[in-house]
């Protein structure tokens, strides 16, 4: 638990430096009481201490993203058919695979945290605009950005509600005593329009980059792609029953609008890019780095095979997304021409498959990763640590160069939210789902696969459009593979209970110098239908008399 608040603490520094204010006097204002200290009126009498509060709206809750989700414990992906968590711990992922989810046991719920954020976020849009500036024109722009950073936040925090809950009451101002506090959910289409009313005000507002020491803040960039995340959500079965082909299509023109920009473009290094603190790539991204080593420190600690250190090894990918990788031809393993030898398994594979995946006699850091069983500390289920799946996170998710042997060295973990990768993969559900396989989906998805040092062949053509469907499925499971993709993409196309099923691993042996290899059955999965959305929970319901649970809970 200590561990755990320190974290926090470090996140929220972290963002005061990147937003590159006066830390003395955030400090003053953030170490005060509400019930004294500085006033509400004092904090907006002055642009610094309003600098300040913005900070401290980030803070409040954007965490690490797709990476941790909340404990050390709990990744996104160790929730889904790609990966497993070895603990079983009451705050770990096996909340959400073995059928224990309730309005009562839900660890990583976020409907406070996020509640908590917006009310900051309305506090501030409700004073903003009376901020001194003394005339100063760089303050008068600052304020502008700054209320469009504003109106970001609130639709991002609006966003990772409707991605967990669906339909939430919708409040755009602080509420007092006197407030009626009992307010329904809206319905699914004012939640929509109201973060993307918000999206397109913050666009308006923010500019499209920022000079170095102001990396970390919210662009128009990253507005738009919230739009344009917000409207697929919207868009899909889950919440699109009627398949309205409308919702496809402005799902498609917010991805474009984001592509048109001509600001982002996909990294040449697949497997470096989220290390690296400039990436094209990246549209949005927190800063957290080894500045701030109790946050790294614990990532580094967590995901590192045993061999390396010490490392826990907490999120172990399975074979069920091993298998989704490509032969290098460009077939899936399971067509007879492709190639595929079952006991050379890793041979001629999607090139990202080597970069996210850490496997059997894989180059780790210098050294040769073993997981075969009897291999030592990295073997299969050798002591508590060891991989329980033959498999280990790789470098994509894992800077290569952060080591826990003889001295830490953190490497560079940014926690990204976005990525340019994602805009494509967006428009080309959204525009196939709309229109069919366009030439404009065709080479959105052929982008990806063309990636330097990845070099897939494109996709063929003649697909129908249920075929590009799949295909578009397929390319977005691996090249967002490890990240907190999977976990939203199985609600929203509400395939959980198709999905979530059994969980294998590789038990590779050796014999001499022959190694042979045999997948297996790691552990059953429970899936429900009710989890495609997360339960409101019961102190909630307590609280707000107003609210009405989802279905099935």
């Amino acid at each position: 638990m200590k561990k755990h608040i320190y974290k926090k603490l470090a996140f929220g520094l972290a963002f005061l430096i990147v937003l590159n204010t006066s830390c003395k006097k955030i400090n003053s204002y953030l170490d005060k009481a509400e019930s004294g200290g500085t006033t509400e009126d004092q904090v907006f009498n002055s642009y610094v201490q309003a600098q300040g509060f913005l900070a401290n709206v980030y803070s409040a809750g954007l965490g690490t993203g797709d990476w941790f989700a909340g404990n050390n414990a709990f990744t996104w992906t160790a929730a889904t058919d790609d990966a497993r968590c070895q603990y079983n711990y009451a705050y770990a992922p096996i909340v959400y695979t073995n059928g224990s989810l309730s309005p009562t046991n839900n660890p990583i719920d976020a409907w406070g945290k996020y509640y908590q954020a917006i009310r900051k976020a309305n506090d501030f849009l409700g004073h903003i605009d009376v901020v001194p500036t003394n005339n100063d024109p760089n303050e008068e722009d600052g304020k502008k950005r700054m209320k469009g950073e504003a109106y970001f936040l609130r639709a991002y925090y609006y966003a990772e509600l409707y991605k967990r809950y669906g339909r939430v009451p919708i409040i755009d101002h602080v509420q007092s005593i006197d407030d009626n506090l009992n307010i329904p959910r809206g319905t699914d289409e004012q939640t929509v329009a109201f973060i993307t009313k918000n999206c397109d005000s913050a666009a308006m507002l923010l500019p499209v980059t920022y000079p170095a020491n102001n990396l970390g803040r919210a662009t128009k960039g990253a507005a738009m792609m919230l739009k344009a995340r917000t409207l697929l959500f919207a868009a899909s079965p889950l919440h699109n029953v009627s398949g309205d082909g409308q919702k496809w299509k402005d799902a498609a023109a917010a991805a474009r609008a984001v592509m048109d920009l001509g600001v982002y473009h996909l990294a040449d290094n697949y497997k470096t890019m989220l290390h690296t603190r400039e990436s094209t790539e990246i549209i949005f991204q927190n800063t957290v780095n080894q500045v701030f080593k109790v946050a790294t420190d614990d990532w580094v600690r967590v995901q590192q095979p045993p061999g390396q250190g010490g490392g826990w090894a907490n999120t172990q990918p399975l074979q069920n997304l091993v298998d989704e990788y490509e032969m290098k031809n460009g077939l899936m393993i399971t067509d007879p021409a492709s190639g595929y030898d079952p006991q050379n398994p890793y041979k001629n594979r999607d090139p990202r498959m080597a970069m996210t995946v850490i496997y059997n006699g894989a180059p780790w850091a210098g050294t040769t990763i073993y997981s075969y069983v009897g291999s030592g500390t990295n073997g299969l289920n050798f002591k508590p640590g060891s991989t329980q799946t033959g498999y280990y996170m790789g470098g994509k998710m894992l800077d290569e160069t952060s080591t826990l042997i003889t001295s830490y060295q953190p490497g560079s973990h940014y926690w990204v939210y976005m990525r340019y990768a994602e805009t494509l993969l967006d428009y080309a559900e959204a525009q196939n789902e709309a229109v069919g396989p366009d030439q404009s989906v065709y080479d959105a998805i052929n982008a990806i696969r063309g990636r330097t040092g990845v070099a897939m062949p494109p996709l063929p053509a003649g697909l129908t459009k249920d075929q590009m469907r799949d295909r578009i499925r397929h390319e977005r499971r691996v090249e967002m593979a490890l990240e907190d993709s999977r976990f939203w993409d199985i609600r929203r196309w509400k395939i959980g209970m198709q999905v979530m099923t059994a969980a294998y691993g590789m038990r590779a042996t050796k014999t001499g110098s022959t190694y042979s290899y045999q997948p297996f059955l790691v552990e059953n999965r429970v899936y429900k239908e009710a989890y495609d959305l997360w339960p409101i929970l019961q102190t909630e319901l307590l609280k707000n008399k107003s609210l009405v649970q989802n279905e099935g809970y």
